[in-house]
């Protein structure tokens, strides 16, 4: 088959290795164009070329991919599908309907639930005790187009977002080696997306990881393990904003303190009173500082008794 590849970011870079590896070289692999980062705003290159580079693939870098002349160059091609990854533009049907059969898409969640650009952040934050990838048909509509396979994973009780991400960026190459093995001997078959059980999961910005303390510990938890690395689950204690890195729940024998108030600080961590049991910080980074573990933190920074966090 002759492959097109769309994709951004680390989280793509698995995928397009094991098309390589599995024979499905692309024929084509299109990404972003490169992009200033940082504070300097230096111009990196973006990852996916990086990766097509190491694995000897043509690539291209439309600043519109639905450009007439980069369309006619598609076609020209007469590329049997498009494989999509993390190319985070919402394609039209011109080039939707361009490969022969159609475009596939890995998606990060069990669709219907939670499409859209965070699945792995929300469901974490949310509860959901297992996660997946979806290879789903491409439609105009985000993320609602027919399913084909599904490959389920558990959430790991102490696993972060980045963690999952990182594991979800592997499986995402398993099994579009699975469907591509499936679509070449024609045996691809789709099922409709239950359109009542859809739920989205938007951008995560930095006002999504601010803390709230009257909520249960165990809620808390999981907001930082949905926000770490980025954009980091917030709070203050005075004029000072920090980022819990991790924490775990304990139980609250007592229930007496305020949501925020702190129960104790000291090598073992620091123990904070939520909406219902104790939240323990085990790891926290201050504002322009480094991550390091609450102990250090307590040595550092002298904590008084009726210190709150907000």
């Amino acid at each position: 088959m002759k492959i097109l590849f769309l994709g951004c970011g680390d989280y793509a870079r698995p995928s397009l290795r094991a098309l390589k590896e599995a024979g499905y070289a692309p024929e084509l692999v299109i990404t972003k164009p490169d992009a200033p980062r940082g504070r300097g705003r230096k111009i990196y290159p973006a990852e996916i070329r990086l990766e097509a580079e190491e694995l000897e693939l043509p690539f291209a870098q439309p600043e519109d991919v639905h450009a007439p002349e980069f369309l006619d160059k598609l076609r020209g091609m007469q590329p049997d599908i498009a494989v999509v990854v993390s190319y985070g533009v919402i394609m039209k049907p011109e080039l939707i309907d361009l490969p022969a059969k159609g475009c596939i898409n890995a998606h990060a969640s069990i669709l219907p639930a939670y499409r859209g650009a965070a699945p792995i952040e929300h469901a974490m934050r949310e509860g959901c005790a297992e996660t997946g990838i979806t290879i789903m048909r491409i439609i105009e509509k985000l993320d609602a187009g027919d399913i084909m396979m599904v490959e389920r994973t558990p959430i790991g009780d102490r696993e972060t977002a980045g963690a999952l991400r990182e594991r979800m960026a592997e499986l995402s190459g398993k099994v579009l080696v699975d469907a591509l093995k499936v679509i070449e001997k024609g045996e691809d078959k789709y099922t409709p997306q239950d359109e009542s059980k859809a739920s989205h999961a938007p951008s995560i910005n930095k006002p999504d990881g601010v803390i709230s303390w009257d909520k249960p510990a165990i809620e808390i938890d999981r907001l930082v393990r949905a926000m770490t690395p980025k954009p980091g689950a917030q709070t203050r204690l005075g004029a000072k904003r920090f980022i819990v890195i991790e924490a775990e729940v304990e139980e609250d024998l007592y229930g007496m303190g305020m949501p925020g108030a702190l129960m104790s600080a000291g090598e073992e961590g620091i123990r904070v009173c939520t909406g219902k049991d104790l939240l323990r910080i085990i790891r926290i980074k201050p504002d322009n500082g480094r991550n390091m573990s609450a102990g250090e933190f307590v040595r550092g920074h002298p904590i008084p008794p009726d210190a709150r966090f907000t």
